[in-house]
């Protein structure tokens, strides 16, 4: 097995870290516990990748602990999840490293894993996942690591890297990364094990420490679909998908992690279950026979749409957006609502959502109406007409951005029909 033997030198070189600290201006973020912002570094642009360079030669370089804050859970504000932000330094230094470690490991990564890698996306995994139940796999292994960047081994971690790369400072230079501790309510603690939330090449660290379990999985046979840490096995029978949980557990027990008991289950596709933001289910019309099916790449009837937390999210980020106390005017608040509008309608629009998209549309015509006039029934439809809000102001259609309403070339995934359930929600 070939080695990288020498890679350091290639990390700190200088069109390496300018190049990293594009990336991190671009990405934007708030800054760890030295309290310096993005503005602050640009200011002294020069002399703080100079001196970057010049630590990582020399071998003096000594990553800051990262800021521990809490964030809501998706899908549950009552639960927080950790996140730790690193110094505007450190994540350069981070990036500069992810951009020279990734080309190296990635041709070794497996296929069924599409989290953070170039090429792949949420949409690749969910037709995978689309094809494989249209091809008899009824049954989902839908599971949930528990704590999962918490309980990463950082020696193991060191060890699948340094199977691929020899070089002793460049794994020094990880094994500070992953040791650095963190900070909470002015307190320094250790870390023993996992890698911080946040931190720019915790992804890579991702797919790097559970590319033993895809190999393991595919090698057996079982049709493992993962995303980071969320992985989805689809089976064609229920006996198989209790063998393919069974075998997870036990190779994750190896890496030192644990199934969440309370998210992990097997399910059919009559029940449904989510993925990456999706939910999917099989709808009630499937017993029609083949000559009475409306839509005949959809044999199953499948549907897929929205979670609704999802869209719950995305209606509480549209109505902060459109408080009526907002002193802004109809063109500006429509500005600052079409990246939200744009970024979330992109996401779903291959799914069955033209209900979905229809209602939302108007529901935020009706926010825009209120916004300006503190009551939408308040004459706002007179002054502020849907053509005029779409035409005069820009404001994103959701509808509009729906792929079969514009004639493009679909798949089986983005053909199926919207049927009376999918559009309910």
């Amino acid at each position: 097995m070939k080695k990288v033997h020498s890679l350091i030198d290639k990390v700190y070189k200088r069109s390496n870290l300018e190049m990293a600290w594009n990336k991190v201006r671009q990405n934007k973020g708030a800054g760890g516990i030295d309290k310096q912002s993005i503005a602050d570094y640009k200011e002294n642009e020069e002399e703080n990748l100079t001196k970057l360079m010049v630590e990582l030669r020399d071998k003096k370089y000594t990553p800051l602990p990262v800021k521990r804050v809490y964030i809501e859970k998706r899908g549950n504000a009552k639960e927080k999840r950790p996140l730790g932000i690193p110094t505007i330094q450190d994540r350069v230094c981070q990036q500069a490293l992810k951009s020279r470690l990734e080309p190296i490991m990635e041709p070794y990564f497996n296929e069924c894993s599409y989290g953070y890698r170039s090429g792949k996306s949420p949409h690749d995994a969910m037709r995978n996942i689309w094809k494989n139940i249209q091809d008899g796999d009824e049954w989902i292994v839908d599971a949930d690591l528990k704590d999962y960047f918490g309980s990463v081994n950082h020696e193991l971690l060191v060890e699948l890297i340094a199977r691929k790369i020899s070089d002793g400072r460049v794994l020094e230079l990880i094994r500070s990364m992953l040791q650095a501790g963190y900070v909470e309510e002015g307190k320094l603690f250790p870390t023993e094990k996992g890698t911080p939330q946040g931190g720019v090449i915790s992804p890579l660290f991702s797919n790097i420490y559970l590319t033993p379990f895809d190999n393991v999985m595919t090698k057996r046979g079982y049709r493992l679909i993962r995303f980071a840490d969320d992985w989805v096995v689809t089976c064609k029978t229920e006996k198989e998908a209790q063998d393919a949980l069974r075998e997870a557990r036990n190779i994750l027990q190896k890496l030192g992690l644990n199934l969440h008991p309370g998210k992990t289950r097997i399910t059919h596709i009559k029940w449904g279950f989510e993925f990456l933001g999706y939910k999917v289910k099989q709808g009630k019309g499937h017993t029609l026979s083949a000559s009475k099916r409306k839509s005949k790449s959809n044999p199953k009837n499948l549907y897929a749409i929205p979670k609704g937390k999802s869209v719950q999210r995305f209606k509480d980020e549209i109505r902060k957006r459109t408080k009526r106390r907002i002193p802004l005017t109809m063109k500006e608040v429509i500005d600052e609502i079409n990246p939200v509008i744009r970024g979330w309608a992109n996401y779903y629009k291959k799914a069955h959502v033209r209900g979905l998209y229809n209602q939302l549309d108007r529901w935020i015509v009706r926010r825009l109406w209120s916004h300006q006039y503190k009551r939408w029934r308040n004459c706002g439809w007179r002054k502020y007409p849907n053509k005029r809000l779409y035409q005069e102001f820009g404001l994103v259609n959701m509808v509009g951005m729906i792929p079969s309403l514009q004639g493009s070339s679909e798949s089986d995934y983005e053909k199926a029909e919207c049927g009376k359930t999918a559009c309910s929600v």
